[in-house]
């Protein structure tokens, strides 16, 4: 997960932040820890309220000069959500927290590993004065097989959509042609009451004409008998 956070700075890690900055060094996060503690943040922290759990950082990058983005692996045999994070500077200090009353930001099963990825917002600390301390190197080792599924995941999604996709293709073209055909069907149902309206008033226009043509020479027989 990639997740964008707005933590709490504490008043622990900006002493730790003014202290570095005064002898002329930045600070440096280290380590993330998380817990299952879930309500509203203080500056006043100094730890978690229940922690369950610490990782070193394994990889980061510095997007911009107050935005960082942070990963760590959660792995063990423990299970439990994550419901507040913390970040830690190399010395300890609790530099920033995050919780929340209701809501958690991921669980971590029972023996697998959780890729934990936040992208970090200091913004209410000075332009470049936090950096990152990771140990990159075991996080292509630790993670080498839940990304292989990530990536073997996204690929079958892909694939599915692709399949669906064309089955939505073909679905539409079998559309087409019955609405076409249809149609043709239609305009031939058309032209046959067309031609049967026809052929119908021909035909009584033929019998009124016999019928005319008779009545004339019954009446003209008539008269040449009776000499009416």
């Amino acid at each position: 997960m990639n997740t964008p956070l707005q933590p709490v700075i504490t008043k622990a890690g900006l002493a730790a932040i003014f202290s570095a900055s005064n002898a002329g060094f930045t600070a440096e996060i280290t380590h993330i820890v998380v817990g299952t503690g879930y309500y509203t943040p203080s500056n006043e922290q100094k730890t978690l309220r229940n922690q369950v759990a610490k990782y070193p950082i394994a990889g980061g990058e510095k997007l911009t000069s107050t935005l960082l983005h942070l990963t760590a692996v959660a792995d063990g045999a423990a299970t439990f959500w994550v419901r507040e994070i913390g970040f830690l500077l190399s010395d300890g200090t609790l530099l920033a927290v995050w919780s929340h009353p209701t809501e958690a930001l991921a669980y971590k099963p029972a023996g697998d590993q959780l890729l934990l990825a936040y992208d970090l917002s200091l913004a209410a600390l000075p332009a470049n004065s936090v950096t990152i301390n990771t140990t990159a190197a075991g996080l292509n080792l630790t993670l080498a097989e839940p990304l292989a599924a990530m990536a073997s995941a996204l690929m079958g999604e892909q694939l599915r959509n692709v399949l669906q996709q064309d089955q939505i293709s073909e679905l539409m073209q079998v559309q087409r042609i019955m609405l076409a055909r249809l149609g043709h069907l239609q305009t031939r149902i058309e032209q046959a009451e067309q031609t049967h309206a026809a052929d119908h008033n021909g035909l009584l226009s033929m019998g009124i004409a016999a019928t005319d043509s008779i009545i004339s020479t019954q009446t003209q027989l008539t008269k040449h008998l009776y000499g009416a």
